[in-house]
């Protein structure tokens, strides 16, 4: 009997964690709330080797202007994008780097929102052992 082992010893495994935290005085346009009831809507939708991947929705209801920023572990800012009064609906990606932490800022006149993830990056050990008939 021989036996084939087989090791990948390269498989990333990107978890990336969610806390969701508000911040400021109350807001009319942007709700301070976190969950179902929010006007800010942020997910982490994926990542492939590339890119992280993020959905962001703003449901406004009376400011003028808005900003949406993005923002590493160490306050760098990595995106910067300002919107009206229709609201904001946008996929994006950020460049894969190695972030401990992305944090998105909702600013406008009448307080702020954020919403940060934490990211943990793995490589994992897989081995696959295969049995084999041996034939003589």
């Amino acid at each position: 009997m021989k036996v084939n082992v087989v090791k990948n010893m390269f498989v990333l495994v990107i978890s990336v964690l969610f806390s969701a935290v508000a911040m400021a005085s109350s807001m009319d346009s942007v709700s301070t709330k976190t969950g179902r009831n929010s006007n800010v809507d942020i997910r982490y939708t994926g990542a492939n080797q590339d890119f992280y991947n993020f959905e962001v929705v703003v449901r406004q209801t009376g400011s003028r202007r808005m900003t949406l920023r993005i923002l590493d572990e160490a306050g760098v800012e990595l995106y910067r994008e300002s919107f009206g009064k229709v609201g904001f609906s946008k996929a994006i990606k950020v460049v894969r780097n190695d972030y401990a932490r992305l944090s998105f800022v909702v600013d406008s006149q009448n307080g702020q929102y954020k919403k940060a993830f934490k990211i943990q990056s793995e490589v994992l050990e897989r081995i696959n052992v295969l049995e084999e008939e041996i034939n003589n």
